[in-house]
């Protein structure tokens, strides 16, 4: 089904629709299951009577469900392709017959045993008597064990007997059924077991009649249904060889293209399916040993497409350059397309209408009709001529040779002028410069050229479309071996016209290749010119978007500066005024964080710590405010910075760091200045100073004993209202510095003073 005649331009679209309908049908669900189809088709020829064995009716049984299965399968797809509710239209409902007749056979090719309730009532008889048949023969066997050799109960004449030795015949009564070849065992069948056995025969006598009356059963049921099957195995064949094409179409990788009438011949990166690196496991199944090309060797794909207004294309260049592949290609490509085969293609590609196809491909020859290689030639073109016209594709391989060159040239010439006025769309390789420079002139021909590498001297197998190529006969001779002064004299031979031609031919090859590749660098500025187009446009679009927004964004973000500066400024009014009301002065620090705070307009989400280059962060160069000095942020913890100074590690508050602007200095030059010195006092006095001189009191000798390194410092308070007390435990609380504080003994001013335990500065 697969091999035939190019179908009509009508039945190659209906090809192409039912392709694509059964891409779609296999990719979704798999192939159509059309397994074992073949083995039915001999029994419904006309003339094949029915089965007569069990075993033979299981190939029709499975026909009739590859039939049921494939029409269930075509029919969920139907409504979305005409051309597959066709073929489901045509195809018998086969449920049915499946239905009637699976019961009564098993896929084994038996008569299982609920076929009927006569056949499973009879073998289950059957078993029981057997069985109780062998007990009956062990009881015997037991009875007389020295008469009867070890084998077990055997079959003989259908009945059921024990083996005994020859010797020991008359110590066992009953029937002899048989006897060994050699005399030595006698089977004897006991008489204890007679009518059982007797029993078990009627019983399958009665199951060899109902096993036939089921068969009759069967057979009616498929004579019945044998015209239709046979049907359907004619469309199952079409469907399977449809299928076959389309699932190596997509093993290709292929598409399906449709001829359309009015398109030119153009083939975008075609494969030859044996040439296709994709296709080398397949190629290795079917051809075996005949594949000859190795695993991973690239193909080099065809573009062809035929110029405006030329009919008739003359391709030539060197031998082993790849003409006969480029006609090959062609013609194999228009063939799968009509078939509705997919196309190993680019996108690109165009089929139009042809309504024949004719080649003349490799040698013609044959001795038992009295024909030479050109006699041959001659013979098929006469057949071309006859039918020759506007709707057919030629495709003609080494056009003018095998005879006299000038007489061969002139043949070519005349051939393809009378098959262009025709209308017939020609592709012609020759080695004749003749017939060359005749499409060179003439008004609907063209010339083409497979490319040469003349850098590595091999060909590069692309069809190059507007000039004709060098045979390059003389070159080739030199690589293959020919010595130089034949060459010479090659050339001599050859005469002045021919190789100024050749020159011309090479100087236009060189041109060409100058003009394709400064064709290939202005596409590519004009494709970078183009991409940095659309990327300044997309930028511009992006400002011009974020222009209009930035109004909107200013708006929004000064409502918030408001709401959040109303918030903190109500914030250190209502400290102050809660201060205020209990008469609890504030000290410096705590009055500078207030303000800091107010102050402090940054967006909460924003950290102003580690990852805010503006703020204190580890490794920042800052210069304490309070006191004095620079030195290197150690760490950030909240709103504590520790800043090591001089080697000494100091917490302070944030707001009393400020980042130094000017560029650090190196390590070498580094200068300290910190306004502590090693005899900071190890007690202070606050006895008649009022609350808040006396806080900012006891926050610089902290300050100075934690620079100093002291580790311990008396604070004298005294008794008094307890007010002294109760802030100098405020500020041991919140100073960074104090590891702990406590009252000492009555000794050394019990509750009148406070004694403080400094952190390491270290």
């Amino acid at each position: 089904m697969a091999l035939g005649a190019l179908p009509s331009f009508d039945e190659a679209l209906r090809r192409a629709a039912f392709s694509s309908a059964l891409i779609e049908l296999v990719g979704s669900d798999g192939p159509l299951p059309l397994d074992g189809v073949d083995e039915a088709a001999p029994w419904l020829e006309p003339a094949a009577p029915m089965p007569s064995e069990a075993r033979d009716f299981v190939s029709l049984l499975v026909l009739a469900r590859r039939v049921a299965a494939v029409k269930r399968r075509i029919g969920g797809v139907a409504d979305r392709h005409a051309v597959l509710r066709s073929v489901a239209d045509e195809l018998p409902d086969t449920s049915a017959l499946v239905a009637a007749v699976s019961p009564l056979l098993g896929r084994d090719g038996r008569i299982p045993d609920d076929a009927t309730p006569e056949l499973t009532r009879l073998r289950r008889a059957s078993g029981r008597t057997r069985q109780e048949l062998l007990q009956v023969l062990a009881g015997v066997r037991r009875a007389h064990a020295d008469a009867v050799t070890d084998a077990p109960p055997t079959l003989r004449r259908d009945r059921y007997c024990l083996p005994v030795r020859a010797g020991a015949r008359a110590q066992l009564p009953g029937l002899l059924l048989d006897a060994s070849s050699s005399g030595a065992t006698a089977f004897v069948e006991p008489f204890e077991a007679v009518e059982l056995n007797n029993a078990l025969a009627e019983i399958a006598a009665r199951e060899r009649h109902e096993v036939q009356r089921i068969l009759r059963l069967i057979a009616d049921a498929f004579a019945a249904a044998a015209p239709e099957l046979a049907g359907a195995v004619e469309t199952l064949a079409r469907l399977d060889a449809a299928q076959s094409m389309v699932l190596f179409g997509v093993a290709a990788g292929g598409r399906v293209v449709v001829p359309e009438d009015g398109v030119e011949l153009r083939l975008d990166g075609a494969r030859h399916p044996l040439l296709d690196e994709r296709l080398h496991g397949l190629r290795l199944e079917v051809l075996g040993d005949a594949e000859r090309r190795r695993e991973g060797r690239p193909a080099v794909p065809l573009d062809f497409a035929m110029p405006g207004g030329v009919r008739t294309l003359v391709v030539s260049g060197p031998n082993a350059g790849g003409k006969t592949i480029v006609l090959k290609t062609l013609g194999l490509m228009v063939l799968l397309c009509y078939h509705g085969v997919p196309l190993p293609v680019g996108a690109g590609t165009t089929i139009p209408r042809f309504d024949d196809l004719w080649c003349h491909i490799g040698d013609e020859q044959d001795v038992t009709a009295d024909l030479s290689t050109f006699s041959g030639a001659m013979a098929a073109t006469a057949r071309l001529l006859d039918l020759a016209d506007d709707r057919v594709l030629v495709l003609y391989d080494e056009l003018g040779a095998g005879t006299d060159p000038l007489e061969g040239a002139a043949l070519g010439c005349a051939l393809l002028e009378e098959l262009n006025r025709r209308g017939a769309l020609t592709v012609a390789t020759t080695h004749l410069a003749a017939i060359a420079m005749i499409a060179a002139s003439a008004d609907g021909f063209d010339n083409a050229a497979m490319e040469y590498d003349e850098v590595n001297e091999r060909p590069t197998y692309r069809l190059v479309v507007g000039r004709p190529g060098r045979s390059r006969a003389l070159e080739i001779a030199r690589r293959m071996g020919i010595g130089p002064g034949v060459r010479a004299r090659a050339e001599e031979l050859l005469g002045g016209d021919h190789l100024e031609l050749d020159r011309w031919l090479r100087r236009l090859e060189s041109l060409e290749q100058d003009l394709i590749d400064e064709r290939s660098a202005i596409a590519r500025r004009e494709s970078e010119l183009e991409a940095l187009g659309r990327a300044a446009a997309d930028q511009l679009a992006g400002l011009e978007a974020e222009r209009a927004q930035l109004p909107v964004e200013l708006a929004a973000e000064r409502d918030r500066l408001k709401r959040r500066a109303k918030a903190q400024l109500d914030r250190a009014v209502a400290t102050l005024e809660e201060a205020t009301r209990d008469l609890r002065p504030l000290g410096r620090r705590a009055v500078q964080k207030l303000r800091d705070d107010a102050l402090d307009l940054a967006d909460s989400r924003t950290s102003t710590t580690a990852n805010d280059p503006v703020g204190p962060h580890p490794g920042a160069r800052v210069r304490l405010i309070g006191l004095g000095g620079e030195g290197e942020v150690e760490e950030v913890r909240g709103s504590q910075v520790a800043v090591l100074v001089g080697g000494k590690r100091l917490w302070v508050p944030a707001t009393e760091v400020e980042i130094e602007r000017r560029p650090a200095k190196s390590a070498g030059n580094r200068r300290v200045v910190i306004d502590a010195s090693d005899e900071a006092p190890a007690e202070i006095m606050l006895l008649g100073m009022d609350s808040e001189r006396a806080r900012e009191e006891v926050e610089k000798a902290l300050d100075q004993a934690f620079a100093a390194g002291r580790r311990m410092i008396r604070i004298v308070h005294g008794h008094g209202t307890g007010t002294l007390r109760r802030m100098v435990s405020e500020v041991c609380r919140s100073h960074p510095a104090v590891r702990s504080f406590r009252h000492p003994p009555g000794s050394r001013g019990g509750t009148g003073a406070t004694e403080v335990e400094l952190e390491e500065s270290g």
